[in-house]
């Protein structure tokens, strides 16, 4: 089959997908110096990633992409997540939940944002490897922890920034996603041990790649 016939089946199965699963409920409050979502799964099926985006709002824009494939949101559950912008609480009318992947495999909401979720997916995925295979490499030449978290931040500096292309393509998606996956990495190194690190990693790196609709 071509790839632009795997594009074409692909994308049908989306949407199938799309149509048969129920979109999680939002809520949004505005909080001192924030706001807050409250995410809460209505499908029978675990959540395992979604997106929130502000829509249609004059003069501004957010995205929010939250993976939680390590810790899926149970059916019935709900999940509080504060964040620092406070336009979407000021303004929750604007504010859509568009997409959502669940653990079955099933996906829900805009098709071409499912995707572009499954996608981002994919990218941390390979993402976290490389950050193994880093981690694993410098064990052995006793590289020292210092070193090696300024190897990682000159890594994420080398992704290109979202200006370089249009910040809703799959490309600034993905490398926005690197980009935060590293620091964290980064970040998380200078509190832990590198064995603690990896620990971590590769637990991360066992949920995604169990996710069904991650391409192993």
């Amino acid at each position: 089959m071509s790839l632009k016939l795997d594009a074409i089946a692909v994308f049908v199965a989306l949407a199938a997908a799309a149509a048969q699963a129920p979109l999680p409920e939002l809520r949004v409050e505005a909080t001192d110096g924030g706001s807050v979502f409250h995410v809460r799964n209505t499908s029978s099926q675990p959540l395992t990633a979604y997106l929130i985006e502000l829509v249609n709002y004059p003069g501004s824009s957010y995205s929010l992409w939250r993976d939680e494939a390590a810790e899926p949101i149970a059916p019935g559950g709900q999940k509080r997540i504060p964040v620092a912008n406070m336009t979407v609480g000021a303004a929750p009318e604007y504010v859509k939940l568009q997409a959502a992947l669940y653990a079955d495999g099933s996906m829900s909401g805009i098709p071409e944002k499912a995707a572009q979720i499954a996608e981002r997916r994919r990218f941390v995925l390979e993402t976290t490897r490389e950050a193994i295979r880093r981690i694993e490499k410098a064990q052995p030449a006793a590289t020292p922890k210092a070193a090696l978290i300024a190897e990682l931040n000159q890594w994420a500096g080398s992704l290109p920034p979202a200006g370089k292309v249009s910040r809703n393509s799959q490309a600034a998606i993905n490398q926005s996603a690197g980009r935060a996956l590293i620091a964290d990495i980064a970040a998380g190194l200078e509190a832990h041990s590198i064995e603690e690190t990896l620990t971590g990693l590769r637990s991360s790196e066992r949920a995604l790649a169990a996710a069904k609709d991650t391409v192993k």
